[in-house]
């Protein structure tokens, strides 16, 4: 009986030592190989997953900057300075900034037709009728004996000059309503701040690149600019402007038109260090005021 006993016991023991060292082993096994795997397979999964995100991300969705350019882009004009050979264009405006001096299209330079002479942006604001206004600089269209504007569908027609504000840098033109699809909307410039991004809309180097956008930050929003004939507050940004965006729009990114652009620099006073990013626009509030005052002189008259 007893040496039954302790065979019993033997045996037991080895049962219990069979499954002791098999739950080892299974815990072994599931640690250094099972876990690390489902590891790797759930970090591709979520690789292949973020992938797809992201593509249909790109594919689906507008931008701010790309709706807000929608809503002004049709009010926006490439702005024609036309000049007979004998009139000189304003020196003072092309050190600032300029429209873009376009070439002669005509091989006589002694011909009495007027010919190319500059060119910049302009922002059809207002329609009226059968009569439609756009805002642009003075300088732009400064000596101009024929205006024409150009339409983002390309299609030109000509224009009249309502009045100037020469210290404001502001021009008023009218042209028929037919061909206008949209009109940009003045915001009130006084909730400018700085650090606010901003896009801008113009003709660099003249229709060849019209339409064009680029985008930035308000750097300031009270630059005094006292050179004459110019006297006005501006609003500083470091928008990319060239010569040929001058009259073009400054908008939020909410579409609405914060200011009107007009100059930069390019270089300091002494023409000794280059300057880049400092581009100045007329603050819609002052071009608002300055659009009635000089449509009610030209009521006047």
């Amino acid at each position: 009986m007893k040496k039954d006993f302790h065979g019993l016991r033997i045996f037991a023991i080895g049962l219990l030592s069979a499954i002791v060292g098999a739950v080892i082993v299974l815990t072994l096994f599931y640690q250094f190989y099972l876990l690390p795997a489902s590891d790797r397979t759930q970090t591709n999964s979520a690789k292949q997953a973020g992938i797809t995100r992201t593509v249909n991300l790109s594919n689906n969705h507008s931008s701010t900057a790309t709706q807000a350019y929608q809503r002004v882009r049709n009010a926006v004009v490439t702005v024609e300075n036309y000049q007979r050979p004998s009139a000189q264009a304003n020196d003072y405006f092309s050190q600032w900034f300029g429209g873009f001096g376009g070439s002669s299209s005509s091989s006589d330079s002694s011909s009495d037709q007027p010919q190319l002479a500059a060119e910049g942006t302009g922002l059809v604001y207002e329609k009226d009728g059968s009569d439609a206004y756009v805002v642009t600089n003075n300088h732009v269209v400064a000596g101009a004996d024929e205006i024409e504007l150009l339409f983002r569908n390309g299609r030109r027609i000509k224009a009249s000059l309502v009045g100037r504000n020469v210290s404001h840098d502001i021009a008023v033109l009218r042209i028929s309503s037919a061909n206008v699809t949209q009109t940009g909307k003045f915001a009130d410039s006084s909730s400018v701040v700085p650090g606010q991004q901003v896009l801008a809309l113009g003709s660099p180097l003249g229709s060849d690149y019209a339409n064009s956008l680029t985008s930035g930050i308000v750097s300031a929003n009270d630059r005094q600019i006292n050179d004459d004939p110019v006297r006005l507050t501006a609003i500083q940004t470091d928008v990319a402007l060239n010569p040929g965006n001058s009259g073009g729009p400054l908008i939020n990114m909410a579409g609405g038109v914060i200011g009107i652009n007009s100059m930069k620099i390019s270089s300091s006073s002494d023409g000794s260090n280059s300057v880049e990013g400092m581009s100045f626009s007329i603050p819609s509030n002052t071009v608002v005021s300055t659009i009635r005052e000089i449509v009610k002189a030209a009521g006047n008259n």
